[in-house]
């Protein structure tokens, strides 16, 4: 039997990804019909309902299909680009608007070394 499941882990550093440096309330208001809690929570890997879940993906332009996995298909890895945004989006000790240049650094940095 195989079991397929939402890969949270991917959603969460999606919607991380896209937010940026933007606040909660902001990205709450544009998508509609999410609280800045739920929001919250989703970007910290909780699994969303499927309203929610919905929007989030017409949101982010991406299929629903896509962040789904079996237990036979390892989940989708994210490239170094996205996990280091990640990182440095999620690091408290750094103020936003820094982390969010830093990653924008290493991403032109990758560019530039991939060329």
């Amino acid at each position: 039997m195989t079991n397929t499941y939402l890969d949270n882990e991917r959603l969460a550093g999606l919607v991380r990804r896209k937010r940026g440096t933007r606040g909660l309330r902001e990205i709450s208001a544009e998508i509609g019909n999410i609280s800045t809690a739920t929001l919250s929570r989703v970007e910290n890997g909780s699994t969303p309902d499927m309203e929610t879940f919905i929007a989030l993906c017409d949101w982010l332009q991406v299929p629903p299909s896509d962040l789904f996995v079996t237990d036979h298909q390892p989940p989708q890895r994210l490239d170094i680009e996205e996990e280091i945004t990640i990182l440095l989006l999620g690091d408290k000790r750094l103020e936003s608007d820094t982390a969010y240049a830093l990653a924008q650094i290493v991403k032109a940095t990758y560019r530039y070394l991939l060329e």
